[in-house]
């Protein structure tokens, strides 16, 4: 498998989260957009709730988007999001900055490879 291909799937691994919708492309585009859109908010929620030092807050949102981007079999970012709400769950949140920039770059890294789906091409199988 070339090394490209082998990195989106670390960060997108679309023929499983086909697999997990028995094939239907129209209602993983549709989740897609959903967590794209979701993650956005959620971010500037774990910038606040870092920024006010509320830990409880950090977990919760981290969890939330971990769960999220499992469903999308979005490996990386569920990777970033449990990093950041187990660093949270322990009740601190020094180092919760460069948790969330990681967690913002591997958004961003998703957001490129969801960019390169051809959903009509991925809906006829």
């Amino acid at each position: 498998m070339p090394a490209e291909t082998t990195n989106q799937q670390s960060i997108l691994d679309l023929a499983e989260a086909m697999r997990n919708l028995d094939g239907d492309a129209e209602l993983l585009q549709e989740i897609v957009e959903i967590f794209m859109e979701t993650a956005e908010l959620q971010i500037q929620s774990l910038t606040d709730a870092i920024r006010d030092g509320n830990v409880q807050k950090v977990a919760i949102e981290a969890h939330a988007m971990k769960g999220g981007a499992s469903n999308l079999c979005a490996g990386e970012f569920v990777v970033a999001a449990l990093a950041l709400e187990l660093h949270a769950k322990s009740g601190s949140l020094d180092g919760a900055w460069e948790l969330l920039e990681t967690l913002v770059a591997t958004l961003k890294d998703l957001r490129d490879v969801i960019g390169f789906i051809n959903w009509a091409e991925l809906a006829q199988g």
